[in-house]
């Protein structure tokens, strides 16, 4: 199928890596797939066979005359399939990634997914990252720090009445344990629960305290006070108490956690009243298909970002 130019975003983060296709006009014309993309986790080989699977499952038979890809920051591409000189690389880093769902290029982003960070781009250009050291050293707020959080609340829920929770009986659901006494031997003896094996507990954390569950809630408010205290830090540093700036919630947890959100929000306005919070309902590869069409020449606008959902939606309803 020959189209002059198409963009694809990439987004590899703690436990997958997005890609999507879309053309000109905001219509999506492939998604793919594929397992973590970053390399002190899966090494480069399995970093760079992560990006393979999603960029090579998003572009499919399409063969462009130019590509522009944003957000891959090695060449994955089989030369055989798509010649290299059709290849237009845009720089677009996880902050310009996460501004971009909102339409935006300057503000602050609040990442909570598997891993966390709080980021700022200012009206100068000047740019502040914090956090993002990993679930040993940092990561405060992630998903990992609430799927652990779960874990540990679950295991202990029969101690006492105190600590009884629905996660005693939710996470062996959704695990492959049969009951809670198999998460010592699946943490421990099998060595089976990977970072991101812990970090989709996280889920079932929400959902759990969506439904009213006080051990959960805790959780959940805990992790949003402990991402909030970084973002402090970023609002001191750069000096934004005053700022009329976005505050976009990017990954899972941040945008998939009504709960948590609100918690970030209270207590972010409370440090910088103008600061304008804005949750997108795309991915982060979505905003790194739309540095892409920017390069290219496209103009931002919300009719586009509608199109892009719109379009992605029913994508992959036709491949369910």
């Amino acid at each position: 199928m020959g189209t002059k130019r198409l963009a694809m975003g990439v987004d590899g983060g703690g436990t997958k890596s997005d890609a999507v296709l879309v053309d000109e006009t905001g219509t999506v014309l492939g998604w793919g797939r594929g397992g973590t993309g970053q390399v002190f986790w899966a090494g480069q080989r399995g970093a760079t066979e992560s990006y393979s699977n999603a960029v090579h499952a998003a572009l499919g038979e399409h063969r462009p005359d130019e590509l522009w890809v944003a957000g891959l920051h090695i060449n994955v591409f089989d030369e055989s399939r798509l010649p290299f000189s059709s290849l237009r690389f845009v720089p677009a880093g996880e902050l310009t990634r996460g501004l971009a769902t909102a339409l935006e290029t300057y503000g602050i982003v609040v990442l909570s997914g598997t891993g966390s960070f709080v980021a700022a781009k200012k009206e100068d250009g000047t740019t502040l990252t914090l956090d993002g050291l990993g679930p040993l050293l940092g990561d405060y707020g992630s998903g990992y720090q609430i799927g652990l959080a779960g874990l540990r609340a679950a295991m202990a829920s029969p101690w006492g009445s105190r600590r009884r929770t629905v996660l005693e009986y939710l996470i062996p659901q959704n695990l492959p344990v049969e009951s809670m006494q198999d998460i010592f031997h699946w943490v421990y003896y099998d060595r089976q629960a990977s970072r991101a094996d812990i970090a989709s507990v996280a889920k079932i954390v929400a959902e759990a305290a969506e439904q009213g569950d006080r051990i959960a809630q805790e959780i959940i408010l805990n992790a949003a006070d402990d991402i909030s205290d970084v973002l402090a830090d970023l609002i001191e540093h750069l000096g934004l108490e005053s700022c009329d700036y976005p505050l976009v919630a990017s990954g899972g947890v941040a945008q998939g956690c009504q709960m948590f959100w609100d918690r970030v929000c209270e207590r972010a306005l409370a440090m910088a009243p103008r600061l304008r919070p804005i949750r997108p309902s795309v991915p982060p590869c979505i905003g790194a298909a739309l540095l892409a069409l920017k390069a290219m020449g496209v103009d931002w606008t919300q009719a586009l970002l509608e199109q892009i959902e719109k379009t992605l939606t029913a994508y992959k309803q036709t491949k369910d």
